[in-house]
């Protein structure tokens, strides 16, 4: 898909900033009044008739929802209707001279994108919000809309890209409404492709041609997760939009008689939306929810696509998986026997999104043509199925807090290992101190030689006053990955009893869409990576806490970039204050990273940062 199909759909950009906060982006939408209803609210009347019919508590069962495409060459020529749409949720088939059959769903469309949207995606996003784990798969025979349907095209952008805008969008909206809100979300993409599972998202190393095999595994409480797959940062529209436009790239396609791009593999991208509070909020929870959205491919008659040789091969293992998944379906649907989830790579992936911890959408694409009769009755039975499937959904509050008793153990753990650390450093602070002693005693010693040597009295010498030094450091991995409003830092010092006292520090990257900037991507991948990037931050040393008050007289903070520890650059001194308010900032820029920056900038220690206190009377 190339790159401005997807990235020219986007109608306002929402960006989060690093410091989790909102940067004021234009949007094309503000004619709406109520901001909310810019993401959430339906605006046509299929979707609105929708929303009324869903009031009150909302059911966990799988929703369903069919769109029947309009005539396409996937109809083998034949103009013949056998499908038709009645009302809001009515789909009528029937063969020539024969009796309609009846069915009903929870929406019906046809051709309008934005009718898909108000009834599918709003519902979704507004509940992966609310915490939800949410699913969304496309289902049907191949031609028969389903890519069309999730990622659409120039100028009908499909689900896909308008779940993106606009969970981008609410997010802006969210956080400008609650200041102690930071928002991550996470995003991966992957396809199964003759039953193998390959991240699109991977970068292929020199004389790579194919992408690498990856393996599903279970975590101790049954989650399913893929192992070694990519997990990348979103801070906006336009990065989400060149990963999909990356991973879509080296999705498997190619041309039959039915398609002229017709999907290969099956695609699913995963969201992952962290909502936390800094500090705590008794009114709000912490959730996390994960968000799939599957493009099958679809299911295929060798007949009618003329597949030969690889596609053939291919279309078995699609239609095998396909074939899973429907009796997995129907299991579910029937509550009879345990579902055959570990048949198929699919629907292992999926197994919490049909009976599980998910709410499920399901969108049966079908043609209208009675050329394709057989494969349109087989998909709207299996949608008429996965009505009966009942999940069991839930909020996914983050476990931030363990029980108070576990609380007790660790506590009583650290606080041991933390008396013997403060001992063993009250011993060398003590060790140290006789040390400093002997070092006088030697100085004075040497002084009266000298002085007795030039015929002098001896100078007496000064004993340096005691400071407070405490220190700081932070990666790049810290600076380009923070969401929240500051970073509180940790003084370390090297008298135990001056132990306590804290840095606020806003380290944030100043994007400029015409550069190529470092991202946290970047970070993960290695230093090769970074060479011939920007790197432009600011950094705001913002304020301390608990200076101890026998050093309060001036504090400063200073800090270097180690990479130049000759350059030091210090606040203005401030006076009598155990808490004092620094709010030095400044900006720096690299361009064009060199490999020496570029591994300078991996290391764990890129800023380092003191704060230095004078006790009353020090020069």
């Amino acid at each position: 898909m190339p790159k401005e199909k997807l990235s020219s759909s986007i109608s306002g950009k929402a960006l989060l900033a690093p410091e989790g906060r909102t940067l004021s982006i234009a949007n094309d939408r503000q004619d709406v009044d109520d901001k909310e209803s810019c993401w959430l609210t339906p605006t046509t009347e299929k979707g609105k008739a929708a929303n009324e019919r869903n009031r009150g508590a909302k059911e966990n069962r799988v929703q369903v929802a069919v769109r029947v495409r309009p005539a396409t060459k996937a109809d083998g020529g034949n103009k013949d209707i056998a499908v038709t749409t009645e009302g809001h949720t009515g789909v009528k088939i029937a063969k020539t001279g024969e009796a309609w059959k009846d069915f009903s769903y929870d929406s019906v469309f046809k051709d309008d994108q934005e009718e898909v949207w108000d009834c599918v995606g709003k519902p979704m996003l507004a509940d992966a919000y609310d915490g939800y784990n949410v699913t969304l798969f496309a289902y049907g025979q191949t031609g028969s809309g389903k890519t069309y349907s999730v990622m659409g095209n120039e100028e009908n952008p499909g689900l896909v890209p308008r779940f993106c805008e606009a969970m981008m969008g609410h997010a802006q909206q969210k956080l400008e409404s609650d200041p102690s809100l930071s928002i991550k979300i996470m995003m991966t993409y992957i396809e199964i492709y003759n039953e193998r599972i390959r991240d699109l998202l991977e970068k292929k190393k020199p004389g790579q041609t194919e992408l690498t095999e990856l393996s599903i595994h279970e975590t101790k409480d049954k989650k399913v997760f893929v192992e070694g797959v990519s997990a990348h940062t979103i801070l906006t529209t336009d990065r989400v939009f060149r990963l999909l436009d990356q991973g879509f790239a080296q999705r498997q396609t190619s041309e039959t008689n039915m398609n002229e791009k017709s999907s290969r593999s099956h695609s699913v991208v995963i969201f992952t939306l962290s909502q936390t509070h800094d500090p705590p909020n008794p009114a709000s929870k912490d959730v996390e929810s994960t968000i799939y959205m599957v493009d099958l491919a679809g299911s295929e008659r060798q007949s009618k696509t003329g597949a030969t040789g690889e596609r053939f091969e291919e279309a078995k293992k699609i239609n095998l998986s396909l074939l899973m998944l429907g009796r997995a379906l129907n299991s579910f649907s029937e509550g009879k026997e345990r579902p055959p989830l570990r048949e198929s790579k699919l629907t292992r992936l999926l197994s919490e999104s049909f009976g599980g911890n998910a709410r499920t959408w399901m969108l049966a694409c079908v043609s209208p043509s009675i050329y394709n009769y057989t494969e349109t009755m087989s998909t709207l039975n299996y949608a008429s199925s996965a009505k009966n499937i009942i999940n069991h959904a839930k909020v996914n509050a983050m476990q931030q807090r363990l029980e108070l008793q576990q609380l007790k153990r660790q506590y009583n753990q650290l606080q041991s290992l933390y008396d013997n650390e403060k001992e063993k450093s009250k011993q060398l602070q003590m060790e140290l101190q006789e040390r400093s002693r002997e070092m006088q005693s030697m100085k004075e010693e040497v002084e009266k030689l000298k002085a007795q040597a030039e015929g002098r009295p001896p100078k007496p010498l000064l004993q340096g006053a005691p400071l407070f030094v405490g220190r700081a450091k932070l990666s790049l991995r810290n600076i380009i990955q923070q969401v929240s409003s500051y970073n509180t830092l940790p003084l370390v010092t090297d008298n135990p009893e001056n132990d306590g006292a804290a840095l606020m520090v806003n380290t944030f990257p100043v994007l400029d869409k015409d550069r190529g900037h470092v991202e946290y991507d970047d970070v993960q991948e290695g230093f090769k990576v970074l060479l011939g990037k920007r790197l432009d931050l600011v950094v705001h040393v913002i304020s301390a806490k608990n200076i101890p008050a026998g050093y309060n007289a001036r504090v400063y903070c200073k800090y270097v970039f180690k990479y130049k520890e000759r350059q030091v650059f210090q606040s203005e001194e401030k006076s009598d204050t155990c808490e004092p308010d620094f709010d030095y900032k400044k900006r720096f820029a690299w361009c064009d990273l060199s490999q020496e920056q570029a591994e300078y900038l991996m290391s764990d220690n890129v800023l380092t940062f003191e704060v230095i206190g004078h006790p009353p009377g020090s020069a």
